[in-house]
């Protein structure tokens, strides 16, 4: 029987569905993030920090990711200006965001400590805690590991450190997720999903990722790729992905092959300061 995904219309949901592919293999960045994730995650948002950083023409987008990353990275002693890579996801359960940089540890141990965090250690990683009065499942932890740090909720951290640590099963190791990231060009930002969102109703869904790329100082150029349990599936869902993409982007194209959907999209710099929220 078909699985049926509800999505929601919205900009970033418009954005994840203009889906496209040029056939490149996915960023080192992104990959890596994905084979740190633990299989059971629904959705994950990743940004290439350092990029945005680096480029004049992406300053307000660096603003915008820092006017919402701030407040958490903040409250753990972590400065924004550290921070090269980020991925943040999870599925009901867990949460986590992973950042990887250059980090002062000796100030986030500081200020971990002075904000009730105890030290302690999870597989021989270096974890603090902080133990919340609603139970174990909302704990908080931030685990150091040198480059690499991950805070979020304990089974998020904790699943994350398993397959790190341990080799536990990776998000990348799905099907789905490893036939659609693959088919993803490298980008500034990504967003890979299984299962999320409400508004539009699709048959056959299984999995879809969208990465977007600098196309020149005014316009972001916006890539993914969507994959269904079947090519009726993926046929069906066409006409409508078009029509949503055609009432925000310019120069759209969707295409069929097999049970893919593919095509691409452009979006001003100036209106794209949403999707560096909430991360």
């Amino acid at each position: 029987m078909l699985k049926r995904i509800i999505l929601v219309v919205s900009l970033g949901v418009l954005l994840t569905l203009a889906l496209a592919s040029i056939g490149c293999a996915s960023s080192n960045g992104l990959s890596d993030m994905l084979a740190k994730v633990p299989a059971g995650t629904d959705s994950l948002k990743y940004v290439d920090v350092k990029a945005l950083r680096n480029d004049a023409d992406l300053s307000d987008l660096y603003d915008a990711w820092k006017a919402a990353a701030d407040p958490s990275l903040e409250s753990r002693g972590i400065d924004h200006g550290s921070v090269d890579l980020l991925a943040s996801g999870g599925d009901s359960s867990q949460s986590f965001t992973i950042l990887v940089g250059k980090f002062d540890l000796e100030e986030i141990r500081d200020e971990l400590g002075d904000r009730n965090y105890n030290d302690d250690e999870y597989k021989g990683v270096e974890v603090w805690e902080k133990t919340t009065s609603w139970g174990a499942d909302l704990d908080e932890e931030v685990a150091l590991m040198g480059d690499l740090i991950i805070f979020g909720n304990k089974a998020g951290v904790e699943g994350c450190i398993k397959v790190i640590k341990e080799g536990a099963a990776s998000w990348i190791s799905k099907a789905d997720i490893k036939d659609v990231s693959g088919r993803l060009p490298s980008g500034l930002y990504a967003v890979l999903s299984k299962t999320e969102w409400t508004g539009l109703v699709m048959e056959g869904f299984e999995a879809l990722g969208m990465s977007i790329n600098k196309q020149d100082g005014d316009t972001l150029k916006i890539d993914g790729v969507a994959k269904f349990e079947d090519e009726d599936s993926a046929d069906n869902a066409q006409d409508a992905i078009e029509y949503m993409m055609e009432q925000q982007f310019d120069s759209v194209d969707v295409t069929q092959e097999g049970v893919f959907l593919k095509g691409s999209a452009e979006l001003d710099i100036d209106d794209a300061e949403s999707l560096f929220q909430g991360l």
